[in-house]
């Protein structure tokens, strides 16, 4: 079997890797690990469509040669818009980017949203694709990219079903293969051990039988007051 995004696959040179992935939908959740959602798995307000487009729009811009023309005419678009938000800043306990537990990825685009099947207070199975945005090269997710989604899975994890927050520790990370763009993902989290303060948890991700990388984590809960 050729791993995709290697040298003999046939989408190896194929320009559109990794573009055109569908937002996860919302699917059943279980404990605290997002609450009820509308229709659209964003409250029916549109902000799970717009993180959407945001994304794909990030997928395209990495995949794209563009022309002086388009790089000008998007940058003016681009400063016109930051322009219109700076107007709609609010402080952080305020912020929705991120804070959204009712969709898939908390309404972020920083780490590719999980699309969570499984999950109660130990363990959480779900599917996640890297898009383009997220190449490093070859067909292969970028290295920094893959803690990344670890660490937001292991550290939801780690304060789900009413626990205390904890922040990470440390977080150590094993490649085993290459983690392919664009394809369907397999990932697990679960707890190891929990003894005072300390909460270690494990994780994996799996493009079908083959182990992409595996990570191990530990969470040290907040004292009161601690940011």
């Amino acid at each position: 079997m050729r791993t995709p995004g290697l040298p003999g696959d046939s989408r190896y040179d194929d320009p559109a890797l990794g573009l055109g992935i569908p937002e996860p939908e919302r699917t059943p959740q279980v404990e605290s690990w997002t609450r009820a959602a509308g229709p659209d798995g964003a409250g029916g307000d549109g902000y799970g469509g717009m993180i959407a487009r945001l994304r794909g729009f990030l997928d395209h811009v990495a995949a794209a040669r563009l022309d002086p023309g388009t790089v000008a005419a998007l940058s003016d678009d681009l400063g016109a818009w930051c322009e219109r938000l700076a107007d709609a800043a609010v402080a952080e306990h305020e912020q929705v980017f991120g804070h959204r537990d009712d969709m898939p990825g908390r309404g972020q685009t920083m780490a590719p949203a999980l699309r969570v099947h499984e999950a109660n207070r130990f363990s959480v199975r779900g599917t996640v694709r890297f898009g383009r945005y997220f190449l490093g090269g070859n067909g292969a997710v970028h290295g920094g990219a893959v803690p990344l989604l670890f660490d937001e899975v292991l550290g939801r994890l780690s304060g789900s079903g009413g626990r205390t927050r904890a922040r990470t520790a440390y977080l150590h990370t094993d490649y085993r293969s290459i983690t392919p763009i664009g394809a369907e993902l397999d990932v697990h989290g679960w707890f190891v051990s929990e003894e005072g303060r300390k909460r270690v948890l494990r994780a994996e991700i799996r493009h079908g039988g083959i182990l992409c990388a595996e990570a191990e984590g530990l969470f040290i809960v907040l004292n009161p007051g601690q940011p």
